[in-house]
């Protein structure tokens, strides 16, 4: 990341030491022109771990976040998710991956009509109701 104050805080719930690696990000830069937003950037998140990326505004969070589910391409390095290279992944693996990862932008508005809970389940039933739809004959 291209700010001290940015972090990047994993909360380990189930996950043990033989736990599967979901996302390995090895040496990840990528920059915007001559704007440097992540420098050599590596982590592991293994199942049954949370991953929380805070840091303030222009410091790379989002742009990390992309990058993980192939929005954007790093310019160097490698990210692994669920043992596959995003860089590889078609249209059809990368929508497969995305709905597998939830994710919010800071830009991202909740209903206030709805729970916290609501807001939550609302993309996992629009994902469920496609793959339904594409289902049907």
């Amino acid at each position: 990341m291209n700010d001290e104050q940015t972090s990047i805080s994993k909360a380990s719930g189930n996950a043990s030491a033989q736990s599967k690696t979901v996302i390995e990000i090895k040496s990840v830069t990528k920059s915007f022109g001559s704007q440097a937003v992540l420098k050599d950037l590596s982590l592991e998140l293994f199942e049954g771990e949370n991953l929380v990326v805070l840091g303030k505004s222009g410091s790379g969070k989002s742009v990390l976040i992309k990058c993980i589910v192939g929005l954007l391409h790093a310019d160097s390095g490698s990210i692994n998710v669920f043992g596959k290279d995003t860089l590889t992944m078609n249209r059809k693996e990368l929508a497969n991956i995305r709905a597998k990862i939830g994710f919010l932008f800071q830009s991202g508005a909740l209903y206030d009509s709805m729970t916290v809970r609501q807001n939550l389940e609302f993309p996992l039933r629009r994902i469920k109701k496609i793959s339904m739809i594409k289902k049907s004959p």
